[in-house]
């Protein structure tokens, strides 16, 4: 029987405590005691049967010795296990003792679902440790045979926690390296229109702005991908070209852009120190 079919006939719920069941047993089995009825007639049957399921579902929940609400080698449809069939005619040796002599050796004899088993069993994690019964802990048969072994452990292994003082240090590099090369994207621009080629000043802004930004957000993958953003780049790059010496629209757009990719760049680093200091500051009060 079931767990939830005995809760059901003694009309309890689940994690009904022992003396909930005592009484509910004894409440019904009062109420339907087949003395109740003439000896002989269909309601003294009835009776004895209900007892009869009464007294099983108390026996069932005391014990702990329901059966799994799921079990496929007790499902008598042609796909489930054939070996739990009764009207199965194989032989063979190494037959479990007590079964059948029409009943074949089960090959499953001692899995979690064995025929047989009363006991539940919930695989219940990747650590080895099973559920068995009514809350056991169980690491036999069935144990995980990837224990240990997690090929994906260095992507999200916990990274040590760092004090404010170092995530101050951090962002204060951050901030000093972001200056540094706004800076001296800025002193090339300068420098080369002082020199008359202010055009050229502006197309390297650009393309300095477009290599920085691309590594800082894949690394030094950007040597892997140097192909395809070399297709892609190309024409781009003789649409802001400039044309006779002088400033086209796509290359005056393209380094205002730039310019705008910097200065948020900039406020982002100057918050995120700003932060890091207040942080830094209350952690030493």
């Amino acid at each position: 029987m079931k767990k939830s079919e005995a809760l059901k006939i003694l009309g309890l719920s689940d994690g009904a405590t022992d003396d909930e069941v005592k009484r509910a047993h004894r409440k019904l089995v009062i109420a339907h005691h087949p003395d109740k009825f003439p000896l002989g007639s269909k309601e003294h049957t009835d009776a004895e049967e209900l007892t009869k399921r009464i007294n099983e579902a108390r026996d069932v929940l005391l014990n702990r010795s329901w059966t799994p609400e799921f079990d496929p080698r007790r499902d008598a449809r042609p796909y489930a296990n054939p070996y739990a069939h009764p009207t199965y005619s194989g032989t063979g040796a190494g037959r479990p003792a007590g079964q059948s002599g029409n009943t074949p050796p089960d090959p499953f004899a001692g899995w979690p679902f064995g025929q047989g088993r009363t006991t539940t069993y919930v695989w219940t994690s990747w650590d080895g440790v099973h559920t068995a019964g009514e809350g056991g802990r169980s690491a036999g048969v069935g144990a995980n045979p990837f224990e240990g072994f997690d090929p994906f452990a260095p992507f999200y292994a916990a990274q040590p926690q760092r004090t404010p003082a170092e995530v101050l240090a951090e962002s204060e590099r951050n901030l000093k390296a972001e200056v540094t090369r706004v800076a001296a994207k800025a002193a090339v621009l300068v420098l080369l229109a002082v020199l008359g080629s202010a055009p050229t000043g502006l197309f390297l802004y650009v393309m300095a702005s477009v290599i920085l930004g691309l590594w800082k957000r894949v690394g030094s993958c950007l040597i892997g991908l140097l192909v395809p953003l070399a297709v892609v780049g190309i024409p781009f790059v003789f649409l802001i070209a400039p044309r006779q010496g002088g400033v086209t629209v796509a290359l005056a757009v393209a380094f205002f852009i730039a310019l705008a990719f910097d200065v948020s760049n900039l406020r982002t680093s100057i918050a995120t120190w700003r932060a890091a200091k207040q942080a830094a500051g209350k952690a030493t009060k």
